[in-house]
């Protein structure tokens, strides 16, 4: 009887033991202190006073080296670790809102319309159009009025007799260029009259449309020329076009070709590459285009692709049997602005590192409750410029394996042990065959 309590207190001893040391061993592991000998660059933060939040634009090439920003850190003057959260602000404009169409009408080949946008006070910068599938190029005008007045009323408020819209189909390729909004200086009356000029393709039809405002200050993307070496692959009947950004890291999603030529309409083929321009990646297609006659005359050269953050970017050109197109020196690359956004403290001063290529990708609670925050109201801290980490300790390489850095040693001692393997059985057989 006593053994048997002995053998059960001795198993719940064990188990006890066994919980708290994978307790301690997954504290251990869950929770690391910030160790500055990791990180490679840093950067000083200035925060404005008497702020609760502030937003850090962070430079584009910040996540050099595939990090994807796991390795961002905000650091105190204690080294103690600030919680944040990313965003991109994605969203120029204060997102599109449905409009009713009023006494849709055609007068001299101009199509007119008022538009209902629902309520008066609604900050609106600029409308878009739902358009049918025909060629055209137009002008046209924007007025408004707190009222809905008739078509024809000398009441309304000019807004801008600037706006233009185009649109181009390539009848072979079926590939479309153009452009279906036009942007106004800011404006909160609820009736917005619109007029598209008359032209030769007849009056432009215009089923639906919609407004949008714009509602942040953030600037949405970075952009900037970059050197493109061209290579007109004959076999293909491509121009190949690659930009080099210099290293790996930058957030591009579109580039905007430069072009002299006029009149065509190609297709393009946008691929990626990380290590060298040997090996590619298909990422996505559209087209460009550039029309100048007596009927039409309008340009869209930017493409735009799922974000990449790759060194090489190559836009293969589709010039069928048409002769290749005269292609600038340069191209203008796009990518997304990243910004952080963390909380601060009276006296409290903040550094910003990064350079980690074996950083986690760090779990707050702000990021939990970041939909409370007023991000586009939130004023804006500043980076310093970028400072290299003296104490910084590149992590070791890693360890190859014995067979994997002496295979030419391996294959050698392989191919003796299969000789004589042979030869012990090929001496086997012939005393065999002997006796």
């Amino acid at each position: 009887m006593n053994m048997k309590i002995d053998k059960e207190l001795t198993k719940r001893i064990a188990l006890s033991l066994v919980i708290v040391f994978s307790l301690v061993i997954s504290a251990s592991i869950s929770y690391a202190a910030f160790d500055i000998k990791n990180w490679q660059y840093s950067r000083d933060i200035g925060v404005p006073q008497s702020e609760d939040f502030v937003k850090i634009v962070l430079p584009d090439n910040v996540s050099v080296g595939g990090s994807n920003f796991s390795d961002i850190r905000i650091i105190t003057q204690d080294d103690i670790e600030v919680p944040y959260f990313l965003t991109k602000n994605p969203v120029i404009r204060g997102g599109e809102v449905a409009t009713r169409i009023l006494d849709q009408t055609v007068v001299n080949g101009s199509t007119e319309f008022i538009l209902d946008t629902g309520e008066q006070g609604r900050v609106h910068t600029g409308l878009r159009f739902e358009l049918l599938p025909q060629n055209f190029r137009r002008m046209g005008a924007v007025y408004s009025s707190a009222s809905l007045l008739p078509l024809n009323s000398s009441s309304w408020n000019i807004v801008t007799n600037k706006g233009f819209v185009f649109k181009f189909t390539d009848p072979y390729t079926g590939f479309s260029s153009g452009k279906n909004y036009i942007d106004f200086p800011a404006n909160t009356s609820r009736y917005l009259k619109v007029v598209i000029d008359g032209g030769a393709e007849g009056p432009v039809p215009v089923p639906r449309a919609t407004i949008y405002g714009d509602t942040r200050i953030d600037v949405p993307f970075y952009e900037k020329d970059v050197s493109v070496g061209i290579f007109n692959n004959s076999n293909k009947k491509t121009t190949e076009i690659t930009l080099d950004l210099g290293e790996n890291g930058h957030i591009t999603n579109a580039i905007v070709l430069n072009s002299s030529d006029r009149n065509f309409s190609r297709r393009v083929i946008i691929e990626s590459s990380n290590e060298s321009t040997s090996s590619w990646k298909y990422v996505a297609e559209g087209s460009v285009s550039n029309i100048s006659t007596s009927l039409f005359s309008g340009s869209s050269l930017q493409i735009t692709y799922p974000e990449q953050k790759t060194r090489y970017i190559r836009a293969s050109m589709v010039n069928d049997d048409n002769r290749p197109l005269a292609i600038g020196n340069t191209a203008r690359v796009l990518g997304p602005i990243i910004s952080a956004i963390f909380e601060t403290r009276e006296n409290e001063s903040y550094r910003l590192y990064y350079g980690n290529p074996t950083a986690r990708q760090p779990v707050y609670d702000i990021a939990r409750i970041s939909s409370y925050i007023e991000t586009n109201k939130l004023s804006a801290g500043s980076l310093g410029s970028e400072i290299i980490n003296p104490l910084y300790v590149a992590p070791p390489a890693p360890v190859v394996p014995f067979t994997e850095a002496n295979r030419s040693l391996l294959n050698v001692f392989l191919v003796i042990v299969v000789l004589l393997i042979g030869a012990g059985i090929g001496w086997y057989l012939y005393s065999y065959m002997r006796n």
